[in-house]
């Protein structure tokens, strides 16, 4: 049987396959797991947000939002495996990361602006000046961005895309040409030391408020430098994980080996912070591990994560991530508090809202992608 080779999708990113140093196509398989993994992360978050308009958030059973900071990692080691030095073109990769992530962005963004204006909402705490001068950077998406951007971001979930792409214009460029810890324990030891600092940064100095479209004045400015730096830290783990998984080092085996060690692990931090015993922030310390025990394609974990199902939803991820807090806001208005629903009315809802993820990628996010990247033409290449 001739081996499955994909061109332009990679880890269900959607992204240019890399060059050899010859200037051919490097041909890369499609990690399925890592997809499905995606898949996962953005469904869970878009119920741990759904809760929040429950009068009983706290405690409640999908309380995995923080797995932004595995889009983060998945994100650092996607990068890694599509791109080489040697052959990296800083046009080529600008112009499959506006594809991958501005045209829904854009929507979104529109869509949820529109509320700003909308005369039924009270805006009252939110100043004109301060949302012209919210929308002038969120439309490049800046404002994220410690120092220049003020954190607010009309469709909230949109503030680790303005995040992302601080870490694509700025940090992925620079990493791409340094050269890795050559020590399996260094390696380690640096991951371990991004994890600490970032679960430190965001246990100290989160403050959710400082997202909120109103006057607002955090206690201390590392509050606005907490999601800028846990991206970055995120970020480069994942570059790090990368070298593992292309050393097949001790860490990769030990991965491999103790993946069901890793998802306990997981669902224990989950368990104990749904009893007030553990920050579920501690799950960054789990997620590059995660990440490079779904690299091995043949456990049993790797598996059920790229079954169909999982696989599809790790296909429209970005849809389900950027549409969710819209489509949440539309129900809201539409049929009132979660808590007042019927079985019929979260029937529909679920319905309504798997039609509009699924109708956001298949006409907004695939083909406005898919032109923009039409623009520079790959002419794929039979594998040898």
């Amino acid at each position: 049987m001739r081996p499955t080779f994909l061109l332009g999708q990679v880890v269900g990113d959607g992204m240019n396959p890399t060059m050899v140093g010859n200037g051919r196509q490097e041909m890369r398989f499609e990690l399925r797991a890592l997809t499905g993994f995606r898949g996962l992360a953005a469904t869970t978050i878009a119920l741990a947000h759904f809760q929040k308009f429950y009068p009983t958030y706290l405690n409640a059973p999908f309380m995995w939002h923080n797995a932004v900071d595995l889009f983060f990692c998945l994100s650092g080691f996607t990068l890694s495996y599509v791109y080489r030095p040697e052959s990296f073109k800083f046009s080529s990769y600008l112009t499959a990361r506006v594809a991958r992530i501005y045209p829904l962005y854009l929507a979104t963004l529109l869509i949820a602006g529109a509320t700003i204006a909308w005369p039924a909402v009270d805006h009252t705490a939110y100043p004109a000046r301060n949302a012209f001068s919210d929308f002038v950077l969120q439309i490049p998406a800046l404002n994220s961005w410690p120092i220049i951007g003020s954190g607010v971001h009309w469709d909230p979930p949109a503030w680790s895309i303005s995040v992302e792409w601080l870490c694509y214009l700025l940090l992925f460029p620079l990493l791409l040409v340094q050269r890795a810890p050559s020590s399996t324990p260094i390696r380690l030891l640096c991951i371990v030391v991004l994890s600490s600092i970032s679960y430190s940064l965001f246990v100290r100095y989160f403050d959710s408020n400082v997202m909120l479209p109103q006057r607002y004045q955090a206690q201390t400015q590392w509050s606005y430098w907490v999601n800028s730096l846990r991206g970055a830290f995120g970020f480069t783990a994942g570059w790090l994980v990368f070298r593992c998984f292309e050393k097949r080092d001790g860490i990769y085996v030990f991965c491999a080996r103790f993946h069901w060690l890793i998802w306990c692990s997981m669902g224990l931090i989950v368990a104990f912070a749904y009893c007030d015993h553990i920050n579920p922030q501690a799950l960054v310390f789990l997620f590059p591990f995660a990440v490079l025990a779904a690299t091995d394609q043949t456990s049993a974990s790797s598996r059920l994560l790229g079954t169909k199902g999982l696989h599809f939803l790790g296909v429209i991820s970005y849809s389900i991530y950027m549409t969710h807090f819209v489509v949440f806001v539309c129900l809201l208005d539409a049929f009132g508090p979660p808590a007042t629903w019927t079985i019929s009315i979260y029937a529909a809802a679920i319905i309504l809202a798997a039609a509009v993820f699924t109708i956001s990628y298949f006409m907004i996010e695939k083909p406005a992608r898919d032109a923009i990247r039409a623009q520079r033409p790959i002419r794929p290449l039979r594998p040898e």
